[in-house]
């Protein structure tokens, strides 16, 4: 059974056909940064969409005539720039505090728009970055017009614009062109080995974080709901917390993995981590109740999960990085590339996010960073040490096994003498 296209179905065919061979013209005909600088921009608008689609949605669904769209957006941008080292002021309050998810989102858009849109060369690669920049300085500088320091807040949103957008648009640019790594084998092995390590370290205690943050969020779902209806919020506000807690969410990952390494995180006015509980009077804030509640006992001993993890890296990458002692130079590179990732992630994790005692909140980083890397490069020392006392032993077992012998020959069949061709 065969169909026949209607005269709609071949006219948008037609009109999007055009539309496709317009922008490949405009494209081909743009000089090569233009490309660029269009994904930057694209990349900060799209950015900033992610903030106020969710106010627009909330304010439309209230249906109160005394909400002001221009008021709402208005707060929402000063929100989505909190994510660039913008502080943001409420009644007097400073917020500081940085939700990471969105800083993580727009890298990953920056870095697709730029494969996209951006050709790969030097000029199409600062184009994008200094649109991108200059988009989010514009927007600092409108959102802010009334402050008195003005600039220094522009200044600063360009600043970690810069340095989200150039390993984003590297990383675009490399993944459009392909990359050839025959520099890589020029650099050496404990530095190779180190780079996989790390990067290995780094993720898996991101992960060890989240899955100690979800379990703790589903173990205190009824603390959390309890929050928000103390709150008064109505499901319009609802909607509102659940942005809030999903752009924070990076943050908090951040709070877990210094729990877990024993560093802990400042909250009230004290020290919280697996051996110290949360105080007892929280904050009415919602988003704190995901936070680990249980200290003490079993838990007190969450760093050895860190120690087993750098363990467990060690061994899954053990071909990789080298042999003999050359290991344990890997070890140390990376672990020291975990710890400076895991201190700057630490350290934007850290600020202000109300008055009094939630206006110095968030985990150590200098302790965290110290600790994490010492636990890790224990846990694969420890590995490392096992397989190198192991390893003899396993090669003289099978340098000790009897040789294969041949087949007896039955009687009547003539002895070879010569190799078959075919083996």
């Amino acid at each position: 059974m065969t169909t026949q296209a209607t005269p709609l179905s071949r006219a948008t065919t037609a009109t999007a056909h055009a539309v496709t061979e317009s922008v490949a013209r405009v494209r081909a005909a743009a000089p090569g940064w233009a490309g660029g600088a269009l994904a930057g921009v694209q990349a900060a608008l799209f950015s900033l969409a992610l903030v106020l689609i969710p106010v627009w949605v909330t304010a439309a669904a209230a249906g109160d005539a005394t909400v002001s769209w221009g008021q709402s957006s208005g707060a929402a941008t000063r929100m989505w720039l909190v994510s660039f080292g913008v502080p943001w002021a409420v009644d007097g309050v400073p917020i500081t505090l940085v939700p990471l998810g969105i800083p993580a989102l727009t890298v990953m858009m920056l870095a697709q728009l730029a494969r996209r849109f951006a050709a790969a060369t030097w000029v199409a690669g600062i184009a994008t970055v200094a649109a991108f920049a200059a988009t989010v300085g514009l927007t600092t500088s409108l959102a802010w017009s009334s402050a008195e320091d003005t600039s220094s807040r522009a200044l600063q949103a360009v600043s970690w614009a810069v340095l989200l957008a150039i390993p984003a648009v590297c990383w675009g640019l490399v993944r459009q062109r392909g990359a050839t790594m025959a520099w890589v084998k020029r650099i050496p092995a404990a530095v190779r080995g180190g780079v996989r390590i790390g990067a290995a370290m780094t993720a898996g205690v991101v992960v060890l974080g989240s899955g100690v943050l979800m379990m703790s969020t589903l173990a205190s779902h009824q603390q959390f709901a309890d929050a928000v209806t103390g709150l008064g919020v109505d499901p319009v506000g609802g909607l509102a917390f659940a942005f809030l807690e999903t752009a924070y969410a990076p943050t908090l990952v951040m709070w877990a993995v210094s729990w877990l390494s024993g560093a802990g995180f400042v909250l009230g006015g004290v020290v919280v981590s697996s051996a110290q509980p949360l105080p007892e009077t929280m904050p009415a804030v919602p988003l704190l109740s995901s936070l680990p509640h249980a200290s003490g006992g079993v838990v007190a001993w969450s760093p050895l999960l860190i120690v087993m993890l750098g363990a467990a890296i060690l061994v899954a990458t053990r071909s990789r990085i080298g042999s003999g002692w050359q290991p344990l130079g890997a070890i140390g590179f990376g672990a020291g590339l975990a710890a400076v990732a895991v201190g700057g992630a630490s350290a934007v994790a850290s600020g202000a996010m109300g008055p009094g005692t939630l206006a110095s909140v968030g985990p150590q980083p200098v302790i965290a960073a110290v600790l994490i890397a010492a636990e890790l490069a224990l846990g694969a020392v420890v590995a490392w040490a096992l397989l190198r006392a192991f390893a003899p032993q396993s090669r003289a077992s099978a340098t000790a096994a009897p040789p294969r012998t041949s087949p007896p020959v039955r009687p009547g069949t003539p002895a070879r003498t010569e190799a078959d061709p075919d083996e």
